[in-house]
């Protein structure tokens, strides 16, 4: 499983760190903290961090999400387990926006057996990152709280700002358009690669299509989504149009019938393309 590493840069290692850890919500002993560069009187302090996390549960709880991505319906679960996950959801959700010191709040809702998360105020973008990555890890983190004391799969969703949103409507015409494609084709399509929630944008856009059909390959940061047609698409090669000889009529040059060959004599006749022949 890859492990996600961040780079934060101040005036100081310590303004570094510190930033970063307010940034990621998490305290000093959470991460593990690398220093790339002390900085100096014209360059600036880096540190990169990465984040501890229990990989076998991390790696479970990716798996199974994965796994639920490509899946039409999800088992029933015990309303008592939806219940304590969403509180744990709304707990941990709340105390890492105050511990971050973000100017925002969260609406925590639950729609059938999906825990809804939605961040909005002033501070909210925090919660992105570049490209998602902040939400994501957010994401994992929420998801594995969730699910700690539970056999079945809670599902949770966090966004911030209309962000899942936004990318979820880039991802659908994204995956409707290389669907056109694979079937006018006849040829499987690979999207780069993607986290398991964005995967799973792909898989449901495309779930009940007639003409294709989703599949995951790769691992780690390698895995993304093949679009492959349903069947094979027998193509003819498109038939050549038949040359046809040129039928244009022309005048009727023979001997017996040139009023100007008659007039003229074969000496004043002009020819196309020959040496013009001059009488001396």
């Amino acid at each position: 499983m890859e492990t996600k590493t961040y780079i934060y840069e101040g005036k100081s290692v310590e303004e570094a760190t510190e930033k970063g850890l307010a940034e990621l919500g998490l305290t000093a002993e959470d991460v593990v903290v690398e220093v790339k560069s002390k900085g100096g009187l014209f360059t600036k302090a880096q540190v990169e961090m990465t984040i501890k996390e229990k990989e076998a549960e991390v790696e479970a709880v990716e798996e199974i999400a994965e796994t639920e991505a490509q899946q039409d319906t999800q088992p029933e679960i015990n309303e008592e387990l939806l219940v304590q996950a969403e509180e744990r959801v709304k707990t941990f959700i709340n105390e890492l926006i105050l511990q971050m010191g973000l100017d925002s709040e969260a609406s925590v809702s639950r729609n059938g057996q999906e825990i809804s998360v939605k961040v909005s105020g002033k501070s909210a973008s925090s919660f992105i990152g570049y490209r998602g990555e902040v939400l994501d890890a957010i994401q994992y983190m929420t998801l594995w709280i969730a699910n700690k004391d539970g056999d079945d799969f809670v599902r949770v969703s966090i966004d911030a700002e209309g962000y899942r949103q936004r990318r979820k409507e880039t991802l659908t015409r994204l995956a409707e358009r290389l669907a056109h494609k694979c079937h006018k084709t006849g040829r499987k399509v690979e999207l780069e690669p993607m986290n398991p929630f964005e995967r799973r944008v792909i898989h449901t856009a495309l779930q009940n299509d007639r003409f294709v059909r989703t599949e995951s390959y790769g691992e780690g940061r390698f895995r993304h989504v093949v679009i492959l047609p349903k069947e094979e698409v027998k193509r003819e090669r498109p038939q050549q149009p038949k040359k046809v000889q040129s039928a244009i009529s022309t005048p009727e040059m023979s001997y017996g019938t040139s009023a100007s060959f008659r007039k003229k004599g074969i000496a004043k006749t002009k020819s196309y393309g020959a040496p013009s022949k001059k009488p001396y």
